[in-house]
């Protein structure tokens, strides 16, 4: 028994020390430091477990834990954190700045680690340099230039939009006092039953005229206050300021017609008006005579010159019809130049993106068993990303198909759900027409397609119809087409509805299995209508557009 006891004892040890993690020593001195103290934590998950903690003296800290190989967390307080790995027997060496504890200074004592700080700077270097070209191209001055100019420019437009509007309607209000006063008229004299009629009528149109005038006279003592464009020129921009200079001048010509015609009345205007008030303050207005005084004194005094100023009016117009050609072009020309401008750093923006954004993905492609890489993956939507995400969980969940984020991710992967995400290969359908013949999606490959679930009940399907046959019908010619997957149980009902929908593109498949379509199945789908919007190449763009969001869309991509 002793023997027995003794060999179980051994047995024991012996399973303890193969099984136990090798401990792991760190070594870290932090540049610029201001912490006291750090924790290591773990990464994720719901409880932050503190494996160990330590003491920061004279910048450097030690911790020897046994851990398994996974991610963890240097928690600094306060917010302030660093991930790391934590390899089973390491002894790694560290050195970290405290301003930046996203991008480690130097390593040794771990392979791993040391792509982590490969890939840290990739990030960090990517981030910094599209940062630098963002910053630049706020700080250009071309593009403030442009950009100042078209703002401004566009409230000067606004404002002679409105001067014109005022002052159009100043000249239709003493058009409106000439033609009755003319109509009232006879062998020089004012009917006499009409007299009040026109003292009323030029009562009402001088002080609408007094009220359209006053904004254009405040313009004119303020414009050159609030709208100045006198300062330095852009070169080789002679043509843009040809532009602005003919606005500028035909703007000063209606202006100038507009003071002519209305402006030199409105002195007589006002001491008419004066007199009228004064007339009514003191009750005398309605006194017999007085009103038709007035009238003839407007007639005598203002009347003459009425003619000639409505006159106007066509030249004040003509002038105005150029202006508001120049207005869009020069709104139109300064917003060109700040497109340009932005273009350029676009270029370079997206150049430099791409480089580093490309070096970043093959450092983590040529890591992707190493669960680091984990740190780094989501840099990159699955959205977009798809192919990237999947070799590298695929890779991972070989080495550690328990680990909780692996797990997760694999199982994701392996749903149906995953394969039908924006930026996904649509997978292939093949399912029968109508009249029993075999139709594959993957055969429209090189057309723009969208990728319709319907079914003859369903009567938001069939609301929705009528737009798809109108934007089939203006963009198929372009390379657009319909794959029409029904979740009907009965051929004649399905059949009638394609019919008197109109729907006439030929890919209308169904297994008529209703909600136990296979098609409905392959792509998640629990509704309808339910559609997916595939581009050339067919990678799943878009989900579930109606309307005008599924015609500017297909648009896009026709046109690309």
């Amino acid at each position: 028994m002793k023997r027995y006891c003794f060999v179980l004892l051994v047995l024991g040890l012996l399973v303890n020390m193969l099984f136990a993690q090798a401990p792991t020593k760190l070594q870290v001195s932090l540049l610029n430091n201001h912490f006291e103290q750090v924790n290591l934590t773990s990464a994720y998950g719901s409880s932050q477990t503190s494996y160990a903690h330590s003491d920061i003296k004279d910048d450097k800290f030690n911790m020897t834990v046994s851990l398994p190989n996974d991610i963890y967390k240097l928690d600094f307080g306060n917010g302030s954190s660093m991930l790391l790995v934590i390899n089973p027997g390491e002894s790694v060496n560290m050195t970290l700045d405290a301003e930046n504890l996203q991008q480690i200074v130097s390593v040794t004592g771990s392979e791993t680690m040391g792509n982590v700080m490969e890939m840290s700077y990739l990030a960090l270097h990517r981030k910094a340099a599209l940062d630098s070209i963002n910053q630049e191209l706020q700080n250009d001055k071309d593009k403030q230039y442009w950009s100042d100019f078209a703002q401004k420019f566009n409230l000067y437009r606004q404002t002679n939009d409105d001067v014109d509007n005022y002052l159009l309607s100043a000249f239709d209000n003493l058009d409106t006092l000439y033609r009755i006063y003319s109509r009232e008229l006879s062998n020089g004299k004012l009917k006499g039953s009409s007299v009040f009629e026109c003292a009323d009528a030029a009562n009402r149109m001088m002080k609408k005229t007094e009220i359209d005038y006053t904004p254009f006279a405040n313009y004119q003592e303020n414009v050159s206050r609030y709208y100045s464009f006198s300062g330095p020129r852009v070169a080789d921009a002679q043509d843009f300021y040809r532009v602005f200079d003919q606005y500028q001048s035909d703007l000063q010509n209606r202006h100038q017609v507009a003071q002519d015609a209305i402006g030199t009345l409105m002195p007589k205007i006002r001491e008419l008006l004066a007199e009228k008030d004064s007339l009514a303050y003191n009750n005398l207005w309605d006194k017999k005579g007085n009103q038709s005084k007035w009238a003839y004194r407007v007639l005598a005094e203002l009347y003459p010159s009425l003619q000639q100023a409505v006159g106007q009016k066509a030249a004040y117009e003509s002038f105005m019809k150029n202006d508001k050609q120049n207005a869009n072009l020069l709104v139109s020309q300064s917003q060109g130049n700040v497109s340009k401008v932005v273009q350029k750093y676009q270029e370079a923006y997206n150049g430099i993106d791409a480089y580093l954004t490309s070096q970043l993905k093959e450092a983590i492609k040529a890591n992707k068993q190493d669960i680091c890489v984990l740190m780094f993956l989501d840099m990159f939507p699955r959205e977009q990303n798809a192919a990237l995400h999947n070799e590298v969980i695929t890779a991972l969940h070989e080495k550690y198909p328990d680990h909780l984020i692996v797990k997760d991710r694999w199982g994701y992967m392996n749903s149906p759900a995953s394969k039908v995400t924006i930026g996904a290969i649509a997978p292939d359908l093949e399912f029968p027409d109508p009249d029993g013949k075999m139709r594959k999606l993957s055969d429209l490959r090189g057309k723009v397609v969208l990728l319709d679930f319907w079914a003859s009940w369903c009567g938001p399907c069939r609301r929705e119809n009528p737009n798809v046959t109108r934007i089939y019908s203006q963009y198929h010619d372009k390379g657009f087409e319909v794959f029409s997957v029904s979740l009907d149980s009965d051929a004649a009902s399905w059949k009638r509805a394609i019919e008197a929908d109109k729907l006439v593109w030929p890919n209308h498949v169904s297994d008529l299995k209703k909600w136990q379509s296979k098609a409905a199945a392959i792509y998640g789908v629990r509704s309808i209508p339910s559609t997916f919007l595939l581009d050339k190449e067919g990678r799943i763009v878009q989900r579930d557009l109606r309307g005008a969001d599924l015609e500017r869309a297909v648009k896009q991509l026709v046109e690309q």
